[in-house]
């Protein structure tokens, strides 16, 4: 009786296939934008245009200069950009995935050669894309208005993208681990909410209690912000250097959390 060979292990995935995977995600979801850009036009343009204005022409005419920060629209501008960067990258990393993962989208792509690292890496790599969109039609907005300068544009758009890896991990976090549609949504009122309106984008931090302020700084959206307004200002030093650190490393370490949770979810 002759003896079957063993059946030779699968070849390790090589980095362009790796990397194929991940765009082959992207391009997944970007193709489902385009079917849908008219109404995607009021996520990315007019909801955050309005917020914009409204705080800039209203409470700015109110509040006119803010000492040693200059005029209160240019002020607001980075903040409120990041901020919605922040919005879209986690809405579509958690809100976005759940509803792929309850349709089983998620494991027909499993099927495929594509695994759970390359499917995570694909889905915060788009919730940063939804990020750089939010920020391209809110700071070309503000281009025009003139509270941001031409030149700070590139700067805040990669710490916009930078604040969609952090905060898709942090959604896809959530999408893991909610049961229902209702746990999902306190994604936004205990997390998305809270550090829109405390992380400096509305008004400088150093006004805050000192238990207070400690608790802003090190929250994952300030360093963001704090960015972002330098590159805007064109006031750079080493406590921005120390806010690119502190952001690389939440997004760096937000990553794995959600690859290990997404797997628990997917393989249980």
């Amino acid at each position: 009786m002759t003896k079957r060979p063993n059946q030779a292990p699968a070849p390790p995935m090589t980095r362009p296939s790796f990397l194929r995977g991940i765009v082959g995600i992207w391009y997944r979801h970007a193709l489902a934008l385009t079917r849908v850009w008219k109404v995607a036009t009021t996520w990315f343009v007019i909801e955050p245009a309005c917020v914009l204005l409204a705080m800039g022409l209203g409470v700015g005419r109110l509040i006119g200069t803010l000492p040693t920060h200059g005029e209160y629209a240019s002020f607001v501008t980075p903040g409120m950009i990041v901020g919605m960067a922040m919005y879209h990258a986690i809405f579509e990393c958690s809100w976005g995935a759940f509803q792929r993962i309850q349709s089983h989208s998620v494991e027909t792509l499993l099927t495929t050669p594509i695994g759970i690292v390359q499917l995570a890496a694909g889905e915060i790599l788009w919730g940063a894309t939804r990020s750089a969109l939010s920020t391209i039609a809110v700071g070309g907005l503000a281009l025009g208005l003139g509270w941001l300068d031409p030149s700070a544009f590139p700067g805040v758009l990669l710490v916009s993208m930078l604040v969609g890896v952090e905060f898709g991990a942090i959604g896809l976090c959530f999408a893991a681990t909610a049961q229902t549609t209702s746990t999902l949504s306190l994604i936004f009122t205990i997390v998305a909410t809270p550090l829109f309106f405390f992380s400096g984008s509305f008004f400088p931090m150093e006004i805050l209690p000192r238990a207070l302020q400690i608790a802003a700084w090190i929250a994952p959206l300030s360093p963001g912000v704090h960015l972002a307004r330098g590159f805007a200002t064109h006031d750079l030093h080493t406590t921005h250097l120390a806010a690119a650190v502190y952001l690389v490393l939440l997004g760096a370490a937000s990553f794995p959390v959600a690859v290990w949770l997404l797997r628990r979810k997917l393989l249980r």
